[in-house]
């Protein structure tokens, strides 16, 4: 093979690489090119960082410094199959230094770097926290329920998937998506929301939960830049029915274990199960609750029928014998007595 010689250093070559040999190539090539001081400006509040006009979620203030350095670096653009290394050693309180390490190919052959820059930190409050520290908000969710004060247990979970639903609308951009303030009430909770998308969220994914139904009432609080500003109440309320409710569902008779878009439980009569779209119930009424149960006699098991003794009345009342019922005769038992007659409990 005939050795070709380097026109720029005169070193003895098989191959040219842009009319030089390999290491004059890789010697002129500057893989990347960093400032010497990199400026960010990181909310101290949540650690949001500021890039390219506007304020970008971010939850680790080195992550933050890290995103600051590479969107100031530039790299040769024939680079591929880049593999870049950053460490970083805190100087102050919003001064980091940063060492890079980078490796890539270009024409083939492998290019090395290697720099170091300072980041220096202007922190500055987010829109958001600041929003939040001024109380500001879009939209209140009124939570209620229909006849009836909500449970603490209730209330509790509602709050819980309104932080879940933020959270989660949080991590796909929306950085209005907060909870500004939750107040409790006699009768319930009001969910202060940084923004009406939001509250629309909240009631829809409370509805899939627990059912119910909610309503919208706009209220124009300003302008803005020409633009009127709204502020949104929803009104959520939450079903008559919860865990533990006797009802009767159209003929009938029901325990209820989960109240939503369905009503599900225990048909006392048969002690099947028992599962129905809401608004396909013609006639729900409620009857009593678990709580309202009594001790009984068991005085006689015939197969499908049974014999209880009322606890009233003393009298023998003969009803059918739901499939989950296994005690024996002269046993006690757990009733309730409804207007629809006697039921045993599981």
């Amino acid at each position: 093979m005939t050795e070709l010689t380097c026109p720029k250093c005169g070193k003895g070559t098989d191959v040219f690489y842009a009319s030089v040999c390999r290491d004059c190539y890789t010697g002129s090539k500057k893989l990347l090119v960093c400032p010497m001081v990199v400026y960010s400006k990181i909310c101290p509040t949540c650690g949001s960082l500021f890039r390219k006009g506007k304020w970008v979620t971010r939850n680790d203030e080195i992550e933050a410094v890290y995103e600051s350095v590479k969107e100031a670096l530039e790299l040769d653009k024939q680079a591929r199959s880049l593999d870049m290394e950053l460490t970083h050693k805190k100087l102050d309180y919003s001064r980091y230094s940063v060492h890079i390490e980078a490796k890539a190919r270009i024409d083939g052959l492998e290019i090395n770097a290697a720099q170091d820059t300072e980041v220096r930190i202007s922190w500055e409050t987010c829109e958001t926290c600041s929003r939040i520290s001024g109380g500001y908000f879009e939209g209140i969710v009124q939570i209620r329920a229909d006849k009836r004060i909500p449970t603490r247990e209730e209330l509790k979970e509602c709050s819980s998937i309104a932080e879940e639903t933020a959270a989660r609308s949080r991590e796909k951009g929306d950085r209005l998506a907060f909870i500004a303030k939750t107040q409790e009430l006699p009768e319930g909770i009001d969910i202060y929301v940084g923004s009406a998308k939001l509250g629309k969220q909240v009631c829809k994914v409370l509805v899939d939960a627990f059912g119910g139904r909610f309503s919208e009432s706009p209220k124009l609080v300003g302008q803005k830049n020409g633009v009127d500003l709204y502020r949104i109440t929803y009104a959520l309320r939450l079903p008559e029915f919860v865990r533990g409710d006797i009802i009767s569902a159209d003929d009938t008779v029901v325990e209820v274990k989960s109240c939503g878009r369905h009503i599900s439980g225990i048909d006392l009569e048969t002690g099947k199960k028992f599962i129905e779209n809401f608004n396909d119930i013609l006639e729900v009424k409620k009857l009593g609750k678990r709580r309202d149960m009594v001790s009984a006699v068991l005085v006689a098991d015939e197969g499908r029928a049974i014999q209880v003794m009322d606890p009233d009345t003393y009298e023998s009342i003969t009803i059918k014998r739901p499939e989950f019922l296994g005690a024996e005769p002269g046993s006690e038992i757990k009733i309730i007595k409804t207007a629809k007659g006697i039921f045993v409990l599981p």
